[in-house]
């Protein structure tokens, strides 16, 4: 596990970051009033969405709403690189919400980031909590694999260049998907045609020992838990994506960004990595000087490291 080095992130009476102090520092100088009040592990609470990104809203994207079932929340938001361009790199991405609340229009200013340098970006929904229970989410992120996979050359994207990215609850979704295979079988599809996995700052990769972990969000989440995956044992281990991993199995690369205030997120991915280093897969965990919905953010933010690290993950550098 790595700590990426930042500055101080001390603010000019201006409001600037000082020089020197790496690409995060403009992110967090525009959101220090707003990060003040959830500092440590309490911005687990924080809105995933900026004031941008509800604005923004899905008004560049290239199609709306692309049903890949039936369900109206079974929908996508595709942004598409220019037209002209190779085909490159293709991004699923799946909110947060703690699995019962979030919108694939938040991520617009994603797409258009992404989009804009090549990669073909697509927003999902997925069923929500209560409504549904697992595995009904899990089945709607590979049902929407499988339709990017079929659909992703019309779009300018290759559909042997497929990554899955997500933000808190939706993390969780993708690591598991690039963990237990059996959810892509049922598509007719297998681990390897996911060529990578970028997992924004989840503390939920146990779900069996979610709420032992330190922090005062775990109780909180816990509950959030039980209210989309039940109490069973068996089901809780069966969505659980370190308890997938499996000495002899190959894995897709997982980028993993993970927030420094966030006491929880840092032991869930501690023994991430090491778990998947011992099933012989590769992982790659980034600490990062920035709070649960500021991960989300600079994600779709070209200024910052996030975002670079991001990029760098799907252009195999």
């Amino acid at each position: 596990m790595r700590q990426q080095a930042q500055g101080s992130g001390d603010q000019t009476s201006a409001g600037q970051a000082p020089a020197g102090q790496g690409r995060f520092a403009a992110l967090r100088a525009a959101r220090q009033g707003s990060s003040a009040a959830s500092s440590g592990d309490s911005s687990m609470l924080d809105p995933e969405e900026a004031a941008d990104a509800r604005s923004t809203g899905n008004s560049n994207a290239t199609a709306r709403d692309v049903p890949y079932g039936s369900d109206p929340l079974q929908q996508l938001d595709i942004y598409a690189p220019p037209k002209g361009s190779a085909p490159g790199p293709v991004i699923l991405f799946a909110h947060g919400g703690g699995w019962k609340r979030g919108d694939k229009k938040q991520h617009g200013p994603k797409g258009a980031a992404y989009s804009s340098r090549g990669v073909l970006f697509i927003s999902m929904n997925y069923r929500l909590a209560p409504n549904v229970v697992h595995p009904k989410q899990i089945q709607d992120i590979a049902s929407a694999f499988a339709w990017v996979k079929t659909h992703a050359k019309e779009y300018g994207g290759d559909p042997n260049r497929i990554y899955v990215m997500g933000h808190s609850a939706g993390a969780h979704l993708v690591d598991l998907l690039a963990t237990n295979d059996k959810y892509l079988e049922e598509k007719g599809l297998k681990l390897s045609d996911v060529k990578g996995c970028i997992s924004l700052d989840t503390a939920s990769l146990d779900l069996t020992q979610r709420a032992t972990l330190p922090g005062p969000a775990s109780k909180m989440v816990a509950d959030m838990i039980t209210t989309a995956f039940g109490t069973d044992p068996k089901v809780l281990t069966d969505a659980s994506p370190l308890l997938q991993l499996h000495k002899g199995k190959a894995y897709p690369p997982f980028l993993m960004i993970c927030s420094a205030n966030r006491r929880d997120s840092l032991a869930a991915h501690k023994q991430f990595e090491k778990a998947v280093h011992e099933a012989g897969g590769t992982e790659t965990t980034k600490v990062v000087p920035l709070n649960h919905g500021q991960i989300s953010q600079a994600a779709g933010n070209p200024q910052t490291e996030v975002f670079a690290d991001c990029l760098s993950f799907v252009e195999g550098k």
